[in-house]
């Protein structure tokens, strides 16, 4: 918590300046006491979940005010790029309010920076730094489950020496903020009653959150309508979701047995464990942009010209004619004129050059059953100058800083203000100037659906395009690679094989079926961009194993941004992978690192910690763990301590005890030997 004063009369600067640095290391972290114009204000800031986020993670800021007169102002939160979140606030007189924002955080540093203004007078100004949640869980819980419960456990202790949970209300004023205002939470708590008291667009954003990779715990079984039918557990227990699960807990919650069912994860942007790993093909989505726009840095040669030939009139003809009709004093008239007729030729090309082109935007959208999440990327430009807006619908949110993945953020900061019934979207451009901005938020269903099986040597299946428009380029991934399924029409559907087994990191598959917009060798007919797509890839794990993604590209699906601009989409989907007989391949388990000593604030002393999970059935098959023979000491986890893990060879057979609600959790310590990100433990079925 922190404080300042604003003194009512102005003393020197010297002296302020002085004082402010005799006084700042006394300062508490999150809460300034200011006076303001007509009286007092106090301000209070909270990020994150109790200041804990993981990096690149958007989170919530919360800025509460109390005022005893009349506040009438608003509130910024500007990110390591300068991207801008902003709120208008106006508080009566004697009361608090509390305005609640989403804001981006950098790969590298999470900090924000949070302004609040009275008028347009800067009242406070505070940066935010949160803690770094790489060997931490961050858990929400919804609203009837806190109030069933009572007081919450700040924090938890994760079974088998995994690091620690904390815990936290998840308010409904959170959910309604959207998807991306539920990224820094690991897990969510609640009950079927919470599920069903959420309005659509909450309930759709908790689903968009599930699908990304969360963990939604229910505490009872009562009613599970509200889910997605897919999403619904059955005998096992529990239900794969997209990325994510929903587990059933049976009044675990309830009886506070929290270290019973909280469990680590990995990041949201690796399965590896490693934050650097980045497995697809390096493109930017702003040259795309620009090429589809028609909007191009003008050439130099139309300008150069112009301006040799007025200086060889100038310094050289004009002289010699001018000398030559002894009227060396129409130099006073001639000289003006030629300038004026250069000057005259470069701004007609220049008004050419601006006038060129239109807006343009692309789009990754990841979808669920009944729903999807988009990331957007809309290139805006100003013939005249002046400040651009653009209309985007409700909850979505700025994301202004997947531009750090490429080496900086080279565009102009966008304002994104959200509101309830939707957002807006303002950059001051000079005339002629350009900008991308990158935006996120929920949409409509893909249509685009997917079956997959493995028999352990090939992933086969079926995309169908159920949508009403028809989809160019398609193609389906894995982990194991892509294939390339050709245009779809509506209704109509395409096999699809891919291997089985896993390439190493650093294979992109982006390139494997589509063809960059800078090939000469590309068909003019393609639309894919695969800018957008590498965007996406950095956001999020694009080849989820035991998972396959099918891709679809679209003129016909309309930007997020209310602006006529041109516009390109690619719609995904996710399916697990199924067994195609009894036995039980590699392909068909979930697997992440969810404890690593690579970790981008850590300090290399953690033990490797893995998670693998099984498809649900209500009987879990034999199993046996393939092990990289440089490990040396192997551990699994049995419900009670970690067990050293006999081994033949590079086998070992898996105890039945250690398969505990469709989970199997395997440790390698850290005693300086470890295993690079890119190498991990196999578990599949005994007869696979």
């Amino acid at each position: 918590m922190s404080a300042t004063a604003r003194p009512l009369r102005r003393l020197p600067w010297t002296v302020g300046l002085w004082c402010l640095g005799a006084l700042l290391p006394l300062w508490p972290a999150g809460t300034g006491h200011v006076h303001a114009a007509d009286g007092t204000v106090d301000v209070t800031i909270t990020a994150g979940v109790d200041s804990w986020a993981d990096p690149g993670d958007h989170v919530v800021v919360a800025v509460e005010i109390t005022t005893t007169d009349l506040f009438d102002g608003h509130v910024d939160i500007v990110a390591t790029s300068g991207g801008t979140v902003t709120a208008p606030v106006e508080v009566a007189g004697g009361t608090t309010k509390t305005v609640r924002l989403v804001a981006p955080t950098s790969v590298d540093n999470l900090s924000v920076d949070v302004r609040v203004y009275e008028g347009d007078n800067l009242l406070e100004r505070r940066t935010v730094t949160l803690k770094a949640a790489e060997s931490v869980e961050l858990v929400g819980v919804l609203p009837a489950l806190r109030t069933r419960i009572g007081e919450l456990p700040p924090t938890v202790t994760i079974a088998g020496d995994m690091g620690k949970a904390v815990v936290a209300t998840l308010p409904s004023e959170v959910l309604a903020l959207g998807a991306t205002a539920l990224e820094a939470f690991d897990t969510v708590v609640g009950t079927t009653a919470d599920l069903r008291s959420l309005p659509p667009a909450q309930q759709a954003a908790l689903f968009g959150w599930v699908n990304r990779g969360g963990r939604l715990l229910l505490d009872d079984r009562a009613d599970l309508s509200s889910l997605p039918a897919e999403w619904r557990p059955g005998a096992a227990g529990y239900a794969l979701a997209g990325q994510g699960e929903v587990r059933l807990l049976d009044g675990d919650a309830t009886e506070g047995r929290w270290a019973s069912f909280i469990q680590p994860s990995g990041s949201s942007q690796s399965e590896l464990g490693d934050p650097f790993a980045f497995s697809e093909v390096f493109a930017s989505p702003s040259e795309d942009l620009a090429r589809r726009a028609g909007v191009r840095l003008p050439s130099l040669m139309p300008v150069l010209i112009p301006l040799i030939v007025y200086w060889a009139v100038i310094s050289i003809v004009l002289f010699l004619v001018l000398k030559a009709s002894r009227r060396l004093t129409l130099a006073w008239v001639a000289i003006p004129a030629l300038a004026a007729l250069t000057a005259g030729a470069v701004l007609v090309y220049g008004n050419h050059w601006r006038s060129a082109g239109k807006p343009a935007a692309t789009t990754f959208v990841d979808g669920w059953p009944g729903g999807g999440t988009a990331s957007s990327s809309v290139l805006l430009f100003s013939r005249d100058g002046g400040t651009i807006t653009v209309g985007l619908p409700e909850q979505w949110q700025s994301d202004s800083e997947v531009a750090a993945y490429w080496g900086g953020f080279g565009s102009l900061p966008a304002t994104v203000q959200p509101a309830g019934d939707g957002t807006d979207l303002r950059v001051r451009l000079d005339a002629g100037q350009v900008t991308t901005a990158n935006i996120t938020g929920p949409t409509a269903a893909v249509g685009l659906d997917i079956t997959a099986i493995s028999d352990g040597s090939h992933v086969t299946g079926t995309v169908t395009n159920t949508s009403s428009v028809t989809l160019h380029q398609v193609a389906v991934f894995g982990p194991g690679g892509a294939d390339d399924v050709g245009d779809l029409a509506p209704g109509a559907s395409a096999d699809f094989s891919i291997s089985a087994n896993a390439l190493p990191a650093g294979f992109a598959l982006a390139t494997r079926v589509w063809t960059p917009a800078t090939d000469p060798r590309r068909d003019p007919a393609d639309i894919a961009e695969l800018g957008i797509w590498s965007n996406a890839a950095v956001s999020r794990v694009m080849y989820p194993s035991a998972m396959v993604r099918a891709a679809g590209w679209t003129t016909e699906r309309a930007a997020p941004a209310d602006i006529d601009a041109s516009s390109a989409t690619v719609v995904t989907s996710t399916a697990h992978v199924a067994p195609a007989g009894d036995d039980l391949p590699a392909s068909c388990i979930r697997f992440a690192a969810v404890r690593s000593p690579f970790q981008r604030f850590g300090n290399g002393l953690e033990d490797q910690v893995f998670r693998f999970v099984l498809p649900p059935t209500a009987t879990p098959p034999a199993l046996l763990l393939e092990v990289p023979a440089e490990v040396d000491t192997l551990q699994i986890w049995n419900g009670s301590g970690w067990v050293d893990l006999q081994r033949a060879a590079r086998v070992a057979n898996v105890p039945p005890n250690a398969v505990r609600d469709g989970v199997v959790l395997v440790r390698i310590p850290n005693n300086g030997m470890f295993l690079g990100p890119e190498s991990h433990p196999v578990l599949r079925g005994a007869t696979a």
